[in-house]
């Protein structure tokens, strides 16, 4: 419990104490008074009618009245106000592609994987209050990046991305499809969505099944091809020098290309649609702004920095107080017996 003005709260404690000796003060007072202008004998016929018990309880009442209503004046705090506030964001996920054949240098002249990086930079950058986080997959999928507001913790999240950061290799996108599930499953998946920026060369799984199964509990996937269709080799090491590129169990050199039909299929399973990476993350753009940003909105509960106010209660008690000690008479009701 807190106070807006906890210095009120002295006053509040002193009202009551000094409510006895001011009652005593304020009687001897008005007694002196009455004993210099009336005779004894008619002193007695006038106060017989007062009762000085219920005027000891119209003091206590005012008394403790007074002090509630300072307790109020004091504005008691408790907890955080809760407030519904209209979303003006959209929570989504990029999946993040760290298979071997985002290696190939067949995007304006970077690797597929630095493309996605950059692209993925830029669009960050864009971002206003919409949520984003980052999940990155191969043979496996884990949450490189919470989706939050900062984007610059984002970005140094993805920054860090490699192909050391996943030890099984491969190409399993329903994986990244069922932990984004897994991530926004707490929410409402019709104001989620879920961007695969990859290659489209899935090697295990199945994709296009994770998608629909995403899709009917509304949660809405796009896809954004990196890399050339025409192929590329797959960069291996350097040895003296020379480029050496991976090969397969024959000995032959593996060349990889953009599946753009995967990704058109998967991105319809998943109520999207597909676009290629394209310069600058052109692509990431195009979904952000076609397909991320008309989700629907709705309202969230947050919690201000008000705290909840609860003067009312103190007040509502001085109230009753005060009007208790207006309806209390200081008067006896039967002088018969008084007189008797």
């Amino acid at each position: 419990m807190k106070f807006a003005w906890p210095w009120v709260l002295a006053a509040a404690a002193i009202v009551p104490v000094l409510a006895v000796p001011l009652h005593r003060w304020s009687e001897a007072r008005a007694l002196r008074k009455l004993e210099s202008v009336i005779a004894p004998r008619l002193r007695q016929q006038l106060l017989r009618s007062v009762d000085f018990a219920k005027r000891w309880r119209k003091t206590l009442l005012l008394a403790f009245g007074l002090a509630a209503l300072l307790v109020a004046i004091a504005r008691p705090q408790l907890g955080f106000q809760p407030i519904e506030v209209e979303r003006s964001s959209v929570d989504f996920l990029v999946a993040l592609d760290l298979s071997r054949s985002m290696l190939a240098e067949d995007a304006d002249g970077k690797s597929r994987l630095d493309a996605a990086k950059t692209g993925l930079g830029a669009l960050l950058d864009r971002l206003d209050s919409d949520r984003a986080g980052v999940i990155a997959f191969a043979g496996d999928a884990f949450l490189a990046a919470p989706v939050t507001q900062d984007h610059e913790a984002v970005k140094r999240n993805l920054a860090a991305l490699d192909m050391r950061a996943i030890a099984k290799q491969g190409s399993d996108i329903a994986k990244a499809i069922q932990l984004a599930q897994k991530t926004f499953e707490n929410g409402k998946y019709e104001t989620k969505a879920l961007v695969l920026l990859t290659d489209g060369e899935e090697l295990q799984g199945d994709a296009v099944i994770a998608a629909r199964a995403a899709a009917q509990k509304g949660m809405a996937i796009f896809t954004v091809g990196v890399g050339s269709t025409l192929g590329a080799r797959i960069p291996d090491k350097k040895e003296g020098g020379v480029a050496k590129f991976a090969k397969n169990e024959f000995g032959r050199e593996v060349s990889t290309r953009l599946n753009e039909r995967m990704l058109q299929q998967l991105a319809a399973s998943g109520r999207g649609f597909y676009e290629p990476l394209g310069k600058d993350g052109a692509g990431l753009v195009a979904v952000w702004r076609r397909g991320l940003e008309p989700l629907a909105r709705g309202t969230q509960t947050k919690q201000s920095k008000d705290l909840q106010e609860y003067f009312q209660w103190p007040l509502a008690l001085a109230l009753a107080l005060l009007l208790a000690e207006m309806l209390v008479s200081d008067r006896r009701k039967n002088l018969n017996k008084v007189r008797a």
